[in-house]
């Protein structure tokens, strides 16, 4: 932990102290497999019955001051999440992992913004399928960021209000989809790990096939949302904020997801730079 505080004392956090963003050494355990259940099917062609997901156009400028700088690539910014994504890929790769949560300590920390700039940034790469699945559903923020109206929300699906999971979903790229929520979810934390839960992954593993799962997770001190769902993923990113995040919070959420070994790295977000950058990882 030595070099991880003399890190973001540097970066200015709120009690002099922090953390260096780093990603973790490579474990050998493997996650919790996602769950897989038979597809129905058309009995006419013995395929799975599909309708298209309903693709969307993104405002470029609306992106840029959302800070979602990884799809157009015009801010030079947009470098740091290119590291990120290499960094992030190349330890998912070898060690054969999928799914990717993203959550941050308290609200604030740009968790959301990491999400979607490292999923803009993968989803450049020719096959690279990238799945966005925002289960943030005290407050989801995917949607809004992107400024897209969903059909259905995934709350809806698990909530027996939606029976089919495409309707919760949009193409943004062609290597990237988007599950979106709306509203607020009060029993956000018995939805997360309730059976309806199994059906969403096997919707996504089967149906939309990606290379990589990024799942947008609520703060962890927040709600026990983040903690309860850790368990179902492959690895996660804890995202912090330079001059917001402090050391004790870091700590705390450090200790809670080693605990499941279930932490790739941290992000340090909102580190000004004297020059350019407004934020690095």
């Amino acid at each position: 932990m030595e070099h991880i505080k003399s890190a973001l004392k540097k970066a200015g956090v709120t009690d002099g102290e922090g953390l260096e963003p780093a990603i973790a050494p490579p474990r050998s355990e493997k996650a919790f497999p996602l769950p897989v259940r038979k597809v129905e099917t058309d009995e006419s062609s013995n395929t799975p019955a599909k309708k298209p997901l309903r693709q969307v156009n993104i405002d470029l400028k609306h992106l840029e001051r959302k800070r979602i700088v990884s799809k157009s690539m015009d801010d030079p910014n947009h470098i740091a999440f290119n590291l990120l994504r290499t960094r992030v890929r190349q330890a998912m790769a070898d060690n054969k992992w999928k799914s990717l949560a993203i959550t941050s300590p308290t609200p604030a920390c740009g968790k959301t913004m990491v999400t979607l700039n490292l999923a803009f940034s993968l989803s450049r790469n020719p096959g690279l399928k990238t799945v966005v699945v925002d289960l943030d559903l005290r407050r989801p923020s995917i949607a809004p960021t992107l400024n897209i109206e969903p059909d259905r929300s995934i709350a809806q699906f698990l909530l027996g209000r939606a029976d089919d999971p495409r309707d919760c979903f949009v193409q943004a790229d062609p290597n990237l989809f988007l599950g979106l929520n709306s509203g607020h979810t009060p029993a956000s934390s018995e939805l997360l790990q309730s059976p309806k839960m199994l059906d969403l992954f096997n919707f996504v593993e089967k149906e939309l096939s990606p290379e990589v799962i990024l799942f947008d997770l609520p703060p962890m001190k927040s709600s026990d949302d983040a903690l309860g769902f850790l368990p179902r993923v492959d690895t996660s990113l804890l995202v912090v904020a330079s001059g917001t995040t402090t050391t004790k919070e870091v700590d705390e959420c450090e200790i809670q997801i080693s605990e499941l070994d279930k932490l790739l790295g941290i992000v340090l977000n909102k580190c000004e730079d004297a020059q350019t950058e407004d934020y690095y990882y």
